[in-house]
């Protein structure tokens, strides 16, 4: 489970398609043990993109939270992303910046999660660090999806396009996504561009597709 919501508002919390920037930048923040108020301006830098290699299903939650006293019920509807798989890529000069956050990533000080305190992540968060441009290793990287769910993905296709969504100078569309202050007296966004680049193309033939489902093979 995920939920990464760069439009949310009040007591409708939706969540976005695919990670968002601040949610992934808030995860670092987390994980390198930093402060609500410190400034994020080195996290920002970050070049950010993803590529999306499984949508998931998403799943709508209404929930009643009981407030006490003589407060009112508080109701409020929550959005997650559920079976979902990205592979997510920050990209900078400094490696030696990077290799604090990979660190970091592998031994946070504080717990993260993929957008909500409900959603801790069940695979470690790291592949490492690559020698490249963002782009080409996003293209590059292998497919995330395991072995036994890619059977019932080509059951009415022979290619499947994987989506890449990247930072862009000149994108063409717009989102507030850009943290500025985790502040909880003053939480600020900012806008970022971002640009849809050609996609990553697998195949059925490229894949040896299992014909059984092995239950236990992901705890092995």
């Amino acid at each position: 489970m995920q939920s990464w919501g760069s439009e949310s508002m009040y007591d409708n919390r939706e969540t976005d398609s695919m990670p968002t920037k601040s949610g992934v930048i808030g995860i670092i923040a987390a994980a390198l043990g930093m402060k609500r108020n410190e400034s994020l301006e080195e996290l920002q830098s970050l070049g950010f993109g993803v590529r999306i290699d499984l949508q998931g299903i998403k799943l709508n939650d209404f929930q009643i939270t009981e407030m006490g006293g003589k407060l009112n019920s508080n109701l409020s509807n929550r959005a997650y992303l559920s079976d979902a798989i990205f592979l997510a890529g920050l990209e900078s000069a400094d490696v030696e910046f990077l290799k604090k956050i990979e660190d970091a990533l592998k031994h946070p000080k504080y717990s993260v999660f993929l957008g909500r305190r409900s959603c801790p992540p069940t695979q470690p968060l790291v592949l490492g660090i690559r020698n490249s441009e963002l782009y080409p290793s996003l293209l590059d990287e292998n497919w995330l999806v395991p072995e036994w769910r890619r059977e019932s993905l080509f059951r009415y296709t022979d290619n499947l396009h994987l989506r890449i969504i990247m930072d862009s100078i000149q994108g063409s569309s717009v989102k507030k996504d850009v943290p500025l202050s985790f502040s909880p007296f003053k939480r600020e966004y900012g806008y970022r561009y971002v640009k849809e680049m050609p996609g990553k193309v697998v195949t059925k033939e490229s894949f040896s597709v299992p014909t059984e489902h092995d239950p236990m093979l992901e705890l092995r």
